[in-house]
């Protein structure tokens, strides 16, 4: 080690603390799911669901929105087949939102299941 270099401290209590906890990890899973579903239309959220955007190609400044930006947008998902795209890039966004929740809630039960072999039901 240099003699200029700042000497290194490391927490004493670094691993005394559980890193993964299952249960906030459920917690976490849980809202992602609210949102995903609330993304396809399965809430009490009435904005931002897939089913609300027209299919036919035509995107109105109604579903992004009144301001100028909002305008702009519907104005190009609205013309040459923008909309159809913009649809389809959605709904692999949902069902991408919708995989990582599951990861989230299956690496909970993965580490749960560990705990529970290494240390026990306790």
């Amino acid at each position: 080690m240099s003699e200029n270099a700042p000497e290194m401290k490391v927490d004493p209590n670094l691993f005394d603390a559980r890193e993964n906890s299952p249960s906030s990890m459920r917690v976490i899973a849980q809202e992602l799911k609210s949102t995903y579903d609330a993304l396809n239309g399965k809430s009490e959220r009435p904005n931002g669901n897939v089913h609300q955007i027209h299919r036919g190609g035509e995107v109105s400044t109604a579903q992004f929105g009144q301001w100028n930006d909002a305008t702009r947008l519907a104005a190009v998902l609205g013309s040459d087949n923008a909309g159809r795209k913009f649809v389809e890039v959605y709904e692999k966004f949902i069902k991408a939102f919708e995989e990582v929740a599951d990861a989230v809630d299956a690496s909970a039960q993965n580490h749960d299941a560990a705990r529970r072999t290494n240390e026990g039901e306790a």
